[in-house]
């Protein structure tokens, strides 16, 4: 193998862009992926159908039963260019620190910030619905972790804490290297809140390394397996213990600071499923696009109202 080339393939811009150079080829595209064997009724199978370019719609003749190509996805009703969410899912996808909303909005000439800010929240919430399918297992790293910052001093005045509280777990490889990671929301860290958690993203069964925090303790009664080290008492051991923990955890708060500028609590599990969601699939940019169209295409719909609440 050459010393230069890459063990993956990865998509330039200039590649995505002679993929889908016109707005037809978008519709083409999404066409094939939701209905690899062609369109059929599901009232008549047998009967013939017939496409209408301009409204990109399937049209029965045997029942007159009209039928959208983004019935069901998350383009439905959406007033933007099909290729403008094409570029938006690709460049959510493939930024490997992600790309903010305004960014997005002057890349792809949208006019107005509500328009975009919509766009990439729904996007996120098909990557958490893909998150949720999978659980981590073999030996997981997990550590609590807190996404923002108030001081005593403002709690006291407000009597509102702006921090938001997670579950950080990491499945590591045969090597110890980091191969999968997972965030929770959690209420606090009171061990009746940190188990529901695990059980919830971890398979039964695993190891949980973890640091000295007693609460992890009640995981063994659940079926877990449990490998902590008192930080106080094995300086040596504990360097290496939870180490890609810590990597990550700064990784992900630095690009939330830099990329984003910070989110409001209400949006932080989305943007940290964002962040997993990349991480998780990092060895394969080559698929990412169509691994999230296909999130995007068969994923729950999703409305303004629904984010916001």
């Amino acid at each position: 193998m050459d010393a230069e080339r890459k063990p993956y393939g990865e998509v330039s811009l200039l590649d995505f862009q002679n993929r889908f150079p016109i707005e037809e080829s978008c519709w083409s595209y999404l066409v094939q992926m939701r209905w690899p064997k062609g369109y059929h009724c599901p009232d008549c199978p047998k009967a013939k159908i017939h496409f209408k370019p301009s409204t990109h719609t399937f049209q029965c003749y045997q029942c007159d039963r009209h039928t959208s190509v983004t019935s069901g996805t998350l383009f439905h009703k959406s007033h933007l260019p099909l290729r403008k969410w094409f570029w938006a899912i690709f460049l959510m996808a493939t930024s490997s620190k992600g790309i903010s909303m305004r960014n997005l909005q002057k890349h792809l000439g949208i006019k107005t910030y509500r328009a975009v800010w919509l766009m990439g929240h729904k996007i996120r919430r098909a990557m958490m619905q893909r998150e949720g399918l999978y659980k981590l297992r073999g030996n997981v790293a997990v550590d609590q972790m807190q996404i923002g910052y108030s001081s005593p001093e403002i709690r006291r005045k407000k009597r509102h804490d702006n921090r938001t509280r997670f579950l950080m777990a990491i499945q590591e490889g045969k090597k110890g290297n980091p191969r999968f990671v997972k965030f929770e929301e959690l209420e606090s860290f009171f061990k009746e809140d940190l188990i529901r958690p695990i059980e919830k993203q971890i398979e039964k069964g695993s190891t949980l390394k973890s640091d000295g925090d007693a609460s992890y303790l009640a995981a063994k009664e659940k079926g877990y397996e449990v490998d902590p080290v008192v930080f106080d008492k094995e300086p040596d051991k504990a360097k290496d213990h939870l180490k890609w923990i810590h990597w990550v955890s700064s990784n992900t708060k630095r690009g939330l600071v830099s990329t984003y500028h910070g989110c409001f609590p209400k949006y932080r599990k989305a943007y940290l499923a964002e962040s997993a969601y990349r991480f998780n699939r990092r060895y394969w940019p080559h698929q990412a696009f169509d691994r999230l169209l296909f999130a995007c295409v068969n994923g729950p719909k999703i409305t303004l109202r629904q984010i916001k609440t």
